[in-house]
């Protein structure tokens, strides 16, 4: 069961869209400007915010991308420029991550790993072929470095991918003309068009933090154990008692993961005030703290911080 983090809502996607589409950056080794900048935020917090996650994993600062990832009109495209027919696509790959330091590529296509095939998935597989991918990779590099055979404009090459212990760091950029974000059992997705509102990338740790935090305290499988139904009956009596509980833990946990990476954390309450007075929905709705309470938890957890209090049992202490 997804769970859904922000208010939904439509605004014009054309700049975000430009920006997802713009070629390769000066630096860094990415085919999109904005999907490494999601995975370049993401893998700090997870890297740097692994003493705050109780289910920590290989963390390579490697994103994939797979047809399935991409419309009717565009796969053939993409089977011409980067062989996505072939295997599954390096789309980024963070500076000074353990796949930077491998030589990995943004374009490569990974053809095998430790010896064992992998075998492209049609594209109506709604993306399980990546998905199956990145779970055999963690449980390589779970072992130890992973020998991956790749396909580069038009040859093959070998490389040893390491890997560093952090939380759960699959984010997904997804193009879309809807402000959301949420949260699966693995991963997470964010819009463009949620990307669009945030105006630094403290806010979009604000953001990533928050949902990586609902992925490492594993709320979509405690929601599914309680019951918890998708759409609007989660909005009424327990289970929206049970969907807030979820969301203030994401919000104190989600800030001291933004916090370990370095980020300015402050930037937290300006960025939901903002969001709020744009999106905010009738309270009878709502599946997410009040305003009030969100700026009380966000100055409650930043605190205990400044304070020197990192508080390893993920934000569970009172509020400020």
């Amino acid at each position: 069961m997804p769970v859904p983090l922000l208010t939904t809502a439509l605004i014009p996607l054309a700049l975000a869209a430009q920006a997802a589409m713009t070629e390769s950056p000066a630096s860094g080794s990415t085919l999109r400007v904005a999907d490494q900048r999601v995975a370049t935020v993401a893998y700090r917090i997870a890297r740097d915010g692994a003493r705050f996650c109780p289910d920590q994993r290989p963390v390579t600062g490697l994103l994939l991308h797979h047809l399935a990832d991409y419309g009717p009109a565009d796969r053939a495209g993409m089977i011409a420029r980067y062989r996505l027919d072939r295997g599954i696509g390096v789309l980024s790959v963070v500076a000074g991550s353990p796949a930077a330091r491998a030589g990995l590529q943004a374009g490569d296509v990974i053809l095998a790993i430790n010896g064992r095939g992998v075998t492209p998935a049609p594209v109506d597989s709604e993306r399980s072929a990546r998905d199956a991918l990145e779970d055999d990779l963690e449980d390589a590099l779970t072992l130890g470095p992973a020998e991956l055979r790749l396909r580069r404009v038009g040859t093959e090459l070998t490389v040893t991918l390491s890997s560093e212990r952090g939380c759960p760091a699959r984010v997904r950029l997804a193009r879309s003309a809807q402000v959301n974000g949420f949260a699966t059992a693995r991963q997470v997705v964010l819009t463009t068009a949620l990307l669009a509102e945030t105006q630094s990338d403290d806010e979009l740790a604000v953001v990533i933090g928050h949902e990586l935090a609902h992925v490492a305290l594993r709320h979509p499988d405690r929601l599914i154990a309680q019951g918890v139904p998708r759409g609007l009956l989660r909005s009424f009596g327990r289970n929206a008692e049970r969907v807030h509980q979820t969301e203030q833990e994401a919000d104190r946990l989600g800030i001291r993961l933004g916090w370990a990476a370095g980020y300015d954390m402050r930037a937290a309450i300006p960025f939901w005030r903002r969001f709020y007075a744009r999106y905010d929905g009738p309270q009878l709705f709502r599946t997410h703290p009040s305003l009030a309470l969100r700026e009380r938890l966000i100055s409650g957890t930043l605190a205990e911080l400044e304070a020197g209090a990192e508080r390893p049992e993920l934000g569970k202490g009172p509020l400020a």
